[in-house]
């Protein structure tokens, strides 16, 4: 790869960690499947940061608006008991696990969603995810000249 291949995935691994950052930081990704969808692919004729749903990382909509209420899978309260082992939370015993995982699935989730506090923001963003790919598109826009300049100039002075 080129000079300017390399700077342009450099610039681009940038962004997807800070995506990754904020997206942990916000506690909007629970499993982490979501942070690993976004990829960067650079070649010597393309570069592309984009997000890839192979893993089961939820839609970038839900990502950036929270999940609406209503119908949860039917297995839901296991989901949830499964989530709060991984996540090494302690309760008394299994009946409390259950108890818990009843109020969230049935309670919370499926009455008012999630990644919303409250019905009255539906639409406001919890994660703009865009936001560091412009700021990379911006940078990217600058550096361009000059890398073109020098690899112009270093292909005829060759």
């Amino acid at each position: 790869m080129s000079a300017l291949s390399d700077y342009i995935k450099k610039e681009l691994e940038a962004a997807r960690d800070e995506i990754r950052a904020a997206l942990s930081g916000q506690k909007i990704n629970a499993s982490g499947r979501s942070a690993d969808g976004f990829r960067v692919r650079v070649s010597d004729t393309r570069a592309q940061l984009y997000y890839s749903r192979d893993e089961g990382g939820a839609p970038l909509t839900t990502l950036e608006h929270g999940r609406p209420a209503g119908a949860v899978p039917r297995n839901f309260t296991e989901i949830i008991e499964q989530w709060s082992r991984d996540k090494g939370l302690r309760f008394t015993d299994e009946k409390e696990r259950r108890r818990f995982a009843g109020a969230v699935a049935y309670g919370k989730i499926k009455r008012f969603g999630y990644g919303r506090p409250s019905p009255a923001q539906y639409g406001s963003r919890t994660y703009n995810w865009t936001l560091p790919v412009q700021e990379t598109g911006e940078k990217l826009k600058e550096a361009l000249p000059w890398y073109t300049k020098n690899y112009i100039t270093d292909l005829i002075y060759k």
